[in-house]
């Protein structure tokens, strides 16, 4: 946690720090969504002193959250926040955010972060994500600090995992090299890795980089983000090659689970979404033949029975390298593998099957988020269509004083 709360000396409102509107221009009601907002410079004792939003009415007051402080090259600091709130379809709402003594307003919250350093739990009212340390086959590390299983709280807790207790759900990104074994960011460990995590009443986010042995001259980064209140959380990675070298697989965005679900579910041109059985064998030779682009918006795997999904909203994806140039790839596709176990998995291929020279400077960039919801009878894709126009086109905020 930040020790200090630094604020800028105009007080022009009193305690009041700044002035935001916040403005709605799509059309899309949001019950809940979360802002970020940059915070000016003082210091202040945040052990006395907390920042809150008020309503300009002041019918509402909730705490702002400090995610992030840093020495600007004034050497001043700065801040970020981030706060909860609601809005409808084209309205704007102004706040203001206030210094006030701390009287341990929480605000309403449902995340909660279990364990110590990197061997954590973090749940809120949708999910349970276990980030816990496995040791894997012939006693491989599978690092604390990345994704082993998820639980469906509203669906009678179910657990999306690999019968095999040894294999994480969250496998990317990964990559492998001739006479090499496969590697994922789960074989990042200590103290190979460095770590920064942020905690609090609305956001908890995990940051990791570091190398993997063998692979000295790929440098990993990764980070979560966890939210209070939402049934999604956020991962971003970074692949990025320090030194020429060569793979013959490169892959991101790839969740791996058992036979949990019946079918997969992808856009079409047109606005009509693909919908086909995952286990029907037609369906494998159908995807061979005709593969998922690698930059489709989402996907999603669903249990029509059960009536739960799991999805991938596509946030960002990019392969430029350091000087802007597009970085190497091979037969690039969406791909959806039949594994042990009756296993099915998601994966973006970025490199296919085919020792590729990678040249110091590549890059490879991604960040989703993953859904969890229950499927609409009629339009299973329904709640992930929703969520999508949200995420990709989020409120605007602007600062008036």
């Amino acid at each position: 946690m930040i020790g200090s709360i630094f604020v800028c000396g105009c007080q022009e409102y009193g305690n009041v720090l700044l002035k935001i509107k916040v403005e709605e221009t799509e059309g899309l009601g949001r019950p809940l969504e979360y802002i970020t907002i940059n915070l000016p410079r003082l210091h202040l004792d945040q052990k006395d002193y907390q920042l809150y939003a008020h309503s300009v009415d002041d019918t509402i007051k909730v705490p702002v959250q400090i995610v992030r402080s840093k020495l600007n090259d004034k050497g001043n600091h700065e801040m970020q926040g981030i706060l909860p709130i609601s809005i409808g379809r084209h309205e704007t709402k102004e706040y203001f955010i206030k210094v006030e003594p701390n009287t341990n307003l929480n605000g309403d919250t449902d995340l909660v972060v279990t364990g110590s350093d990197l061997n954590l739990t973090v749940e809120n009212k949708h999910y349970i994500a276990s980030l816990k340390e496995y040791i894997g086959h012939q006693q491989q590390k599978l690092g604390s600090g990345h994704l082993g299983n998820l639980t469906l709280k509203e669906f009678n807790d179910v657990v999306l995992a690999r019968k095999d207790p040894n294999l994480k759900i969250h496998w990317a990104p990964n990559f492998s090299k001739e006479n090499l074994s496969y590697k994922t960011m789960a074989h990042l460990n200590s103290p190979d890795s460095v770590f920064v995590s942020t905690k609090g009443p609305y956001y908890f986010s995990l940051f990791r980089s570091g190398r993997i042995k063998g692979y000295e001259k790929i440098l990993l980064n990764g980070k979560y983000r966890f939210y209070a209140g939402l049934p999604y959380f956020i991962f971003e990675s970074e692949i990025h090659f320090t030194e020429n070298d060569s793979v013959n697989l490169l892959r991101n965005d790839e969740m791996t689970m058992d036979s949990l679900f019946t079918h997969i579910a992808f856009p079409k041109a047109g606005g009509t979404t693909v919908h086909l059985p995952l286990y029907d064998e037609s369906t494998m030779t159908y995807l061979d033949e005709n593969p998922i682009p690698d930059d489709e918006p989402w996907l999603f795997f669903y249990n029509k029975h059960e009536s739960f999904a799991f999805g991938s909203i596509r946030l960002h994806y990019d392969n430029k390298n350091v000087y802007g140039d597009d970085s190497p790839t091979f037969n690039k596709h969406t791909k959806i593998t039949a594994s042990a176990n009756n296993g099915r998995y998601w994966n973006r291929r970025l490199i296919h099957n085919k020792n590729t020279l990678v040249p110091k400077g590549s890059k490879y960039n991604e960040k989703n988020a993953y859904i969890i919801y229950k499927i609409d009878e009629k339009d299973p894709a329904k709640t992930i269509k929703y969520f999508y126009e949200r995420l990709k086109k989020p409120v605007k905020v602007k600062y008036t004083h």
